[in-house]
């Protein structure tokens, strides 16, 4: 259930609510009604079947043998208890003595003498009759499936209970409480429907500000700090929209405070670095043979330090992303990168695999960035390498471009790949811990998405864009 989204939740709770209680009632009023009715019919029998035994009180008709069925007790029974029954809605009535032998039988369907099965299931209560109590007996289902009911009421001879006198009716009226039941039924549907209905359109209203909420918390989570957070809802989520605001003001502060901090020093620092490269530049002509190399490893130096604090620089303050008309072409981007890198590429198998008409929609100057730092990333990576390849491809897929670049170096451990995008962290020694932040950053101001992807030899990134 907690997987499930609260308007969902509070869907399934309304609605579980209410139909439990909707059939827990129903049942509870089925049972009632049902039990009402077979009482009050059991006691209408009852009263039938002491009427009954009270007209043939008597009559002698346990004097009767096998075959008196046309005789003059026995049409006269008949007769009786033909108006009798039609009258009071009975469907049978039956004499019989105490072995539960039929001597009496209105329908004329059981010979006198003969058994009647039925009564085999009501011996209890024809043991309660034949010791004065008149009692129904339970429901009971004939052949074709329709209810019926009977009562037994003692019959005397000579002031000696020598049988009982049986009356059937139908329980027809038990078709109304299944009437009764399929209305419950029904109303319970609409119910459960209505409660669906109300239950979706409130839970929306309680939710809908939850999800506005949702969503300014995933944008602040992609570091979009600038759109404010509207208050809306009850006092608890306003109250929680508005405390997230101010967390996003103090964020987007802090992250100011920071960037300004940064251009500062790298302004600080790029100053006297351009002072240092010049002097350098005239000691490099001015100087001996025998100090060249040491000069020329201060200008490496110097240019090291700059790129460093052009890294600082780049994080701090990203560029806006401009997608040129068109998009960029992704050819042409790969082998500016390459050439960009100097003395980095040499030595290395380039395998290079780019559609010539790909085109991608990004800024072209922070798609050269991207490429640069993920192909000198690469090429530091292979320095220990014998062999030493990189493999870059570039291919369509629906809507979205896919650059993909695969070295053959040592790879990278399982424990620090979920950290390689974080800012500052590094596994080298003289790295920044900023490349491919800054390459997750410009990725995604430019609506792409950069991954690291399983291998079993080296590393392998991929960059997605939009097709231009």
């Amino acid at each position: 259930m907690s997987n499930l989204r609260l308007r969902t939740q509070m869907t399934l709770f309304f609605v579980l609510q209410t139909g439990v209680l909707l059939l827990a009632a129903g049942i509870y009023m089925n049972w009632q009604l049902r039990r009402i009715v077979e009482r009050e019919l059991g006691e209408r029998l009852v009263a039938l079947a002491q009427v009954a035994a009270a007209q043939v009180i008597d009559t002698p008709v346990f004097a009767l043998l096998p075959g008196d069925e046309q005789s003059r007790t026995s049409l006269r029974l008949r007769r009786e208890f033909e108006d009798f029954g039609s009258l009071a809605g009975l469907s049978r009535v039956l004499i019989a003595d105490a072995q539960q032998r039929v001597f009496f039988d209105s329908r004329g369907e059981l010979a006198i003498g003969s058994e009647y099965v039925r009564l085999r299931f009501d011996a209890a209560e024809i043991g309660r009759a034949m010791s004065g109590t008149p009692v129904a007996s339970p429901l009971f289902y004939d052949e074709a499936g329709q209810p019926f009911k009977a009562a037994y009421a003692p019959l005397a001879v000579n002031g000696v209970p020598g049988g009982v006198v049986c009356v059937e009716s139908s329980a027809a009226s038990l078709a109304a409480v299944a009437k009764v039941r399929n209305t419950l039924l029904t109303i319970g549907g609409l119910a459960v429907l209505g409660a669906a209905l109300s239950a979706g359109f409130i839970s929306r209203q309680v939710t809908r500000p939850l999800d506005k909420l949702k969503e300014a918390a995933e944008a602040i989570g992609r570091g979009d700090y600038q759109t404010a957070i509207a208050k809306a809802g009850t006092i608890e989520v306003a109250f929680l929209s508005s405390t997230i605001d101010e967390m996003r003001k103090a964020i987007l502060r802090r992250e100011q405070r920071q960037q300004m901090m940064l251009a500062g020093i790298a302004h600080e620092i790029r100053n006297p670095l351009g002072g240092i490269e010049l002097f350098a530049g005239l000691l490099h002509k001015q100087s001996p043979q025998s100090l060249l190399p040491s000069v020329e490893k201060i200008l490496g130096e110097v240019r090291r330090l700059k790129q460093i604090v052009q890294d600082f620089l780049d994080y701090a303050r990203p560029a806006e992303p401009r997608a040129a008309l068109g998009g960029v072409a992704v050819q042409a981007a790969v082998d500016e990168a390459r050439e960009l890198l100097g003395d980095l590429a040499d030595g290395i198998d380039w395998q290079v695999t780019v559609e010539s008409t790909l085109h991608a929609q990004v800024d072209a100057d922070h798609l050269r960035r991207i490429l640069l730092n993920l192909l000198r990333n690469a090429c530091e990576a292979l320095k220990l390498q014998v062999e030493r390849r990189i493999q870059i491809s570039a291919a369509r897929d629906g809507a979205q471009v896919y650059l993909t670049i695969a070295d053959n170096g040592p790879g990278i451990a399982p424990e620090i790949r979920e950290r390689i995008f974080e800012p500052f962290f590094t596994t080298r020694h003289d790295g920044t811990g900023l490349g491919l932040a800054l390459v997750k950053l410009l990725v995604e101001e430019n609506g792409g998405a950069v991954e690291l992807l399983k291998t079993d030899c080296g590393s392998v990134l991929r960059v997605s864009f939009k097709v231009a």
